[in-house]
């Protein structure tokens, strides 16, 4: 047995002979596969490393542009409001009994060239674009544009200057407390800086650089001096290679300033805009701009000091205080119908009459719709990062503007939080996407259950223009259901953890049920007709 055991063994170390067990460590072959797996481990590290930081950097530059345009925004916003018309260069004749609202008048001139010298004593070029005429103000207030003093890159002479535009202001300072100071000197300063610089739209891709008059490439303070700002048809010229990536356009009776597409003639620039570039001049970020304000002199909300930077004010959404705020607008057809009418005339457009849609050729300066769309945006953009928001547009159930903001279709979202007030602001551009008669027509209900429903939110704005076409429970609307209405949502506060603050607004009609409910839930009524928007046309 024994004997038997010693030669099992015996056989065991054999084979073990014959075929050795592997030895510890690697050959030169798996050194080598081990080496490239280690090199390919550490690159893509390397390269999601750098993904994300350039997402930070987008997003920090991204963030930054919204911030430093905030303020030059409200301040334009503010003084557009309380002037009473403003001021262009016109390539047309001038309309008799309108000579008060051209830049070119006489009576101005002592300002312009004011502006002008002050940006010449600092090295600074000032193209008027267009003034503004207050009450308070003898001499307007003129807007034009310079070269913005951030991202400094060199230019073909060597010399350092900012890679894009900026929008100055040169009048009268500002006081603390909103007051003019027009004893003290006239200033240039900033309102909004790195305005884009247009990029070819040549499919090509080799638009010629402009040139100067000794056959170099124009820098941008070269451009900024021969551009043309003269307004046709109502807007500015639409703009090209190198040129500001900034158009303006405004009505027959010079009441409104609006934000537009630099060059409507390319699909490559939807909107006027801001960016933000490296040191090698490359565009890290981009972000749009808007703004459609119209002169209302004393019809505007006297809210001009300061009153705390958690308070945001515009012509629709006023005292925006709550950190939890849902907005609920009129999506339907009628919200086409046109606010502000230009002089000239272009393509065809379809518009509500007040009764009907019909065609038109004649230039719509601002619709009812463009008007929300620009004051909601412009909240949108000004509002605190930990602000939580929810928006639903309304209009008939299965029509194309009867839907929530995706983002918000669960609940409120922090409008600060990643990607989401982009969201937001498309989702608001989206409104006017369809011709207006897909749009539909006025059924707030879902929108309005929804917001009782929801006991996290702590305010609303409620944005209509017509009435209802049908009650709550699907009958015919009429005066009769005015006080059932606003009593129904004004008990429904009673049920819930805490009450809803609902802020009416109703566009161009007069609306007792919508007052009655503001009145019943401790809200704000506010009606805005055209008297409202165009208020004033003083010389």
């Amino acid at each position: 047995m024994a004997i038997s055991s010693m030669k099992q063994l015996k056989n065991i170390f054999k084979k073990r002979r014959s075929h050795p067990l592997p030895t510890n460590g690697f050959g030169m072959s798996e050194a080598v596969v081990a080496a490239g797996a280690g090199i390919l481990l550490i690159g893509a590290s390397a390269l999601a490393l750098r993904s994300t930081q350039n997402l930070i950097d987008r997003s920090e530059s991204k963030s930054t542009l919204r911030q430093n345009t905030t303020n030059g925004l409200r301040l334009l916003r503010s003084e557009v409001e309380r002037s009473i018309h403003i001021l262009v260069n016109n390539k047309e004749a001038v309309a008799n009994g309108m000579e008060h609202t051209d830049m070119g008048n006489d009576h101005y001139q002592e300002t312009l060239n004011e502006c002008g010298r002050l940006a010449k004593d600092r090295s600074q070029v000032f193209k008027p674009v267009f003034g503004i005429k207050m009450v308070e103000l003898n001499a307007p207030v003129i807007y034009g544009l310079g070269i913005s003093s951030n991202n400094q890159v060199k230019n073909d002479k060597g010399l350092k200057e900012g890679s894009g535009y900026a929008l100055l202001r040169c009048g009268a300072p500002l006081s603390l407390d909103g007051r003019y100071s027009e004893t003290e000197e006239v200033f240039i300063s900033k309102a909004i800086e790195d305005i884009g610089v247009m990029k070819c739209t040549k499919p090509e891709g080799d638009c010629e650089q402009p040139k100067n008059k000794s056959g170099y490439a124009k820098n941008l303070k070269e451009i900024i001096n021969d551009l043309d700002i003269t307004f046709t048809a109502d807007k500015t010229p639409v703009r090209t290679f190198r040129e500001p990536a900034f158009g303006i356009m405004t009505d027959k009776q010079r009441k409104l300033v609006k934000f537009i597409d630099p060059n409507p003639e390319s699909k490559n620039e939807e909107e006027s805009y801001l960016e933000s570039r490296n040191a090698a001049n490359r565009r890290i970020t981009r972000y749009p701009l808007y703004l459609a304000a119209f002169a209302r002199a004393d019809k505007r909300q006297e809210q001009y000091g300061d009153n705390g930077d958690s308070v945001i004010s515009g012509a629709y959404f006023r005292n925006v205080s709550s950190k939890r705020v849902r907005f609920l607008v009129d999506g339907s057809g009628s919200m086409s119908a046109c606010i502000l009418w230009g002089s000239t005339y272009g393509n065809w457009k379809i518009y509500w009459s007040g009764s009907y849609y019909f065609w038109s050729r004649k230039n719509c300066a601002l619709t009812r719709m463009e008007s929300l769309q620009s004051e909601l945006i412009s909240l949108l953009t000004a509002i605190d990062p930990d602000t939580k928001v929810s928006i639903q547009s309304f209009s008939s159930p299965g029509r194309s503007n009867h839907r929530t903001w995706r983002k918000s279709s669960d609940g409120l979202v922090k409008i600060g939080d990643d990607g989401i007030r982009e969201s937001a602001i498309k989702f608001v551009q989206s409104l006017d996407n369809d011709q207006p008669t897909k749009w539909g027509g006025t059924y707030p209900w879902q929108g309005l259950d929804a917001a009782f429903e929801d006991n996290e939110t702590d305010t609303l704005y409620f944005l209509s223009d017509g009435e209802p076409n049908k009650d709550r429970l699907g009958g015919n609307w009429g005066s009769n259901d005015y006080e059932p209405t606003a009593n129904h949502y004004s008990n429904f506060n009673n049920t819930r953890t805490r009450a809803l603050k609902t802020n009416t607004i109703s566009l161009g009609l007069e609306s007792p049920w919508m007052e009655k409910l503001s009145t019943q839930t401790t809200g704000d009524h506010l009606k805005v007709d055209k008297d409202y928007v165009t208020s004033n046309s003083s010389k």
